[in-house]
């Protein structure tokens, strides 16, 4: 793998924090959604509460990656 300047994974890393910050926002909403959904016992658009966890769920799969990633490049940094 090559190497990346400094100023190249500062703005990787920049870029990944925006996009960290972006999807908390569908992860809170689609969790809320589904404790509401599950207390009231609804469905929202033919959606059961599960499916709205499960929604949260692939948010939070997917914050996580970014940050093992992002470990990940910063370690290949140091080295």
């Amino acid at each position: 793998m090559e190497q990346m300047s400094e100023e190249e994974f500062e703005a990787v890393k920049k870029r990944f924090t925006r996009y960290h910050e972006i999807l908390e926002w569908p992860l809170i909403i689609f969790f809320f959604i589904g404790i509401i959904t599950a207390a009231v016992n609804v469905t929202i658009v033919g959606f059961t509460p599960v499916l709205w966890f499960v929604l949260s769920f692939w948010f939070v799969l997917v914050i996580i990656c970014m940050e093992v990633t992002m470990i990940r490049a910063n370690l290949e940094r140091k080295k």
